[in-house]
């Protein structure tokens, strides 16, 4: 498996460079340049933006469609399916809880928001958005402003006064710790 991991970065290098000495770079790859550290980076409480996701429209409904999936394969007997429909439901609300009670990247949170990201940005005035949460990536920019975005994050959510007490509280208080890796 290492060998194989190791042809695919190969590979991808190859791929880069033949592109840029071509001039036709990847949008990525040439766009935010990893030696270019960004003047603003755009901060963001990735708790509380996983908590409005998590009571959006969408993932409600979404939610409620694979419990009753569940329910209806129990009704009908079918062991196999409710155990494998309950399992995925378990370690989702396993997922949900770590990204919003503790510091578990909400990257599926940030693609809901991915086609008003680049105005958000803008009118932030941020060249990226990074979770604060996030040390490592943060660490790449030593120089770079942090601007806190996570209330113009928010604000593209439909959220009820209780939603936002409940953010306020998540806010406010200290992550837990992610659970540690299990040992091979």
């Amino acid at each position: 498996m290492r060998y194989h991991a190791h042809i695919c970065w190969l590979c991808r290098t190859l791929l880069a460079a033949s592109l840029l000495a071509a001039g036709k770079a990847p949008a990525s790859e040439s766009a935010n340049p990893t030696n270019a550290a960004p003047d603003r980076i755009g901060v963001y409480d990735s708790r509380a933006i996983a908590y409005a996701v998590f009571w959006g429209e969408d993932f409600q409904r979404q939610l409620r469609e694979q419990n009753q999936a569940a329910k209806a394969a129990r009704d009908r007997g079918d062991t196999e399916l409710f155990q494998k429909l309950d399992k995925a439901l378990a370690e989702q609300q396993q997922k949900i809880h770590q990204q919003v009670f503790s510091t578990a990247p909400a990257t599926e949170a940030l693609r809901v928001l991915q086609g008003r990201l680049p105005e958000i940005q803008k009118q932030a005035g941020v060249s990226r958005l990074i979770s604060k949460w996030n040390t490592p990536e943060l660490k790449q920019y030593p120089s770079a402003e942090h601007v806190d975005v996570t209330d113009a994050l928010l604000s593209e959510f439909k959220l009820t006064d209780k939603h936002l007490k409940v953010i306020e509280a998540i806010r406010s208080k200290e992550p837990v710790p992610l659970p540690a890796p299990p040992s091979p």
